[in-house]
């Protein structure tokens, strides 16, 4: 219709819809060339490169507390607990869980939403109406709201169903909280257990690399007088060759033994999160305190217990075990009706309505009936994966109860060894002595004498990485039981701190008193656990009767 009331020309009707459609492509296509004007790839320059590698500089050896003097195996396990980047990232993925389970309590409160607004057009919102009869106006174009209004809406909604489905979820993000924190205790296990096989190590290097240097100096200068003793044809040509045959292997021996020590330190400062080239030293115990054995005096049974009890792994298959049987109580959930509950005022400046403030409250049900089909198979996967779970717990159980008899025979293999090593380095050594004793040392150039020497420092290193894996054995004992190297609550996050913790820990190890401990504490529960299940197995007086 015209102002006029006439009935507007199809032709004037069709040159208005073409030219808004007109406007709605240019303006479409105008947007597009922006946005593909915004998709240009930006490569990263030299400058933006260069702080990227200062930023992980930065994170990786920014906090590291500089090394002051000898390092002892508690302070390098402290090091790694504290700066080693594995660790940090556990940490971090623990309290990435710990917020999600804090924001997922947030899901379960009402939903409470509030609105304003401004509109604003350039002409009146008219309209009018037509007869279906007749197809003529019944009405005179009119208004009923302004030109310029604002409008303001707050709101309450709580739908019970969400509510019921909300808390089963913040149950599931709380028990992944916790296998966040049984993962990070794996780490850290893990950690420990790499320290104390490289610092064993590491002792070991500290200890014959002032040997095997002067050494290998004095085999290079026979190496170097039996050539010039060939030269000089004083003795059989096959005598010397075979002379010098045994000094290269000796030499190469050496050379050899000195890489394997170095790489020992290179890797533990890497655990230690040390930057490359930092110069240490490690603390080098005397022998007679090497010669100190670990005690274990727990049954292998008992072993085995504790581990089941304490291993996190176990602890982290049992959660998400109960991750999966809240899934199934979420599926039954989601198939009910949801009841939802709202009240809310509004405002509007709209002079035309009588009553520019209301309130509105009521009650609602929704209910999808395509769930009633699709449960029965949501619910048959979700016991499928449950029972998936449980069968693969029983099967980890059982890898488990394995490690431990395994790492019980090789420490008791390692004990033996150690001990075959030990006496092994007390002959060499007493041979050498007796070298020693009738002077043919000061001659310095004979076989014999580097060849001692030269098995003397190979029995110590055979002694010394027996003892090393004596620890690794028992390490990985005390890793296979569940062992933490810390308590759950530490004063503080200071090196001396973790230091003091972590050497109280390893005495408590050493002395067997930590294993006694553990397996009082598992007897207790399973004691606990067996009353529970035979008071529920009593009849009561009413069954008797």
């Amino acid at each position: 219709m015209t102002p006029l009331g006439l009935p507007m020309p199809n032709s004037l009707f069709r040159r208005q819809r073409r030219s808004g459609l007109s406007r709605t492509v240019a303006l479409s296509g105008f947007i597009l060339v922006l946005g593909g004007c915004a998709l240009t790839p930006e490569p990263l320059t030299p400058e933006e490169k260069w702080a990227a590698i200062e930023q992980d500089k930065r994170l990786i050896f920014g906090d590291n507390a500089p090394v002051t003097g000898v390092i002892s195996l508690e302070e390098a396990m402290a090091r790694a607990v504290k700066f080693n980047l594995d660790h940090r990232s556990e940490m971090l993925s623990q309290a990435v869980a710990q917020r999600q389970l804090d924001l997922s309590s947030y899901d379960m409160l009402p939903k409470l939403a509030s609105s304003a607004g401004l509109s604003n057009r350039s002409n009146d919102a008219a309209s009018s109406s037509e007869s279906i009869r007749t197809h003529s106006q019944s009405l005179e174009p009119s208004v009923s709201t302004e030109r310029r209004m604002w409008s303001a809406q707050t709101a309450v909604t709580w739908n019970i169903l969400d509510f019921g489905v909300s808390y089963i979820r913040a149950r599931q993000t709380a028990d992944r909280s916790l296998m966040a924190d049984e993962q990070r205790r794996k780490v850290i296990h893990n950690i420990i257990q790499d320290v104390r096989t490289t610092y064993w190590r590491s002792v070991a290097a500290e200890r014959l690399l002032r040997r095997i240097d002067p050494l290998l100096k004095r085999t290079q200068a026979a190496l170097a007088d039996a050539q010039d003793i060939e030269q000089q044809s004083i003795r059989a040509p096959l005598e010397d060759l075979q002379y010098q045959r045994a000094l290269l292997a000796t030499l190469e021996r050496l050379r050899t033994l000195r890489r394997e020590l170095v790489g020992a330190k290179i890797q533990l400062a890497a655990l230690m999160n040390l930057k490359p080239g930092t110069e240490f030293h490690v603390a080098v115990p005397d022998e007679k305190v090497e010669a100190r054995l670990p005690r274990v005096t727990a049954t292998p049974d008992d072993l085995v217990d504790v581990a089941l009890h304490n291993r996190p792994e176990l602890i982290q298959a049992t959660y998400d075990t109960r991750v999966s049987g809240d899934e199934a109580r979420r599926i039954l959930l989601e198939m009910l009706p949801g009841i939802s509950v709202n009240a809310g005022s509004s405002y509007d400046s709209n002079r035309y309505l009588t009553n520019n403030q209301w309130t509105t409250y009521g009650v609602g049900v929704a209910w999808n009936l395509l769930t009633v089909f699709s449960t029965p198979a949501r619910l048959e996967l979700a016991d499928a994966d449950q029972a998936l779970k449980k069968v693969k717990h029983a099967a980890l159980s059982m890898a488990v109860m394995a490690q431990v008899n395994v790492a019980s025979l090789r420490l008791q293999q390692a004990t033996e060894e150690y001990l075959t090593a030990q006496q092994q380095a007390n002959v060499e050594q007493r041979i050498f002595q007796q070298l020693v004793n009738t002077g043919q040392v000061q001659r310095g150039g004979d076989l014999a004498v580097i060849q001692a020497d030269a098995e003397n420092v190979f029995a110590a290193l055979r002694r010394d990485t027996a003892y090393a894996n004596l620890q690794n054995a028992y390490g990985a004992l005390m890793v296979s039981v569940g062992a933490d190297p810390l308590p759950d609550v530490v004063a503080d996050n200071a090196l001396p701190t973790l230091s003091g913790q972590i050497a109280k820990t390893l005495r408590d190890w050493d002395s067997g008193a930590a294993l006694s401990r553990a397996v009082e504490a598992t007897q207790k529960a399973a004691a606990a656990v067996k009353a529970a299940e035979s008071g529920a197995d009593k009849p009561t007086g009413a069954e008797k009767s």
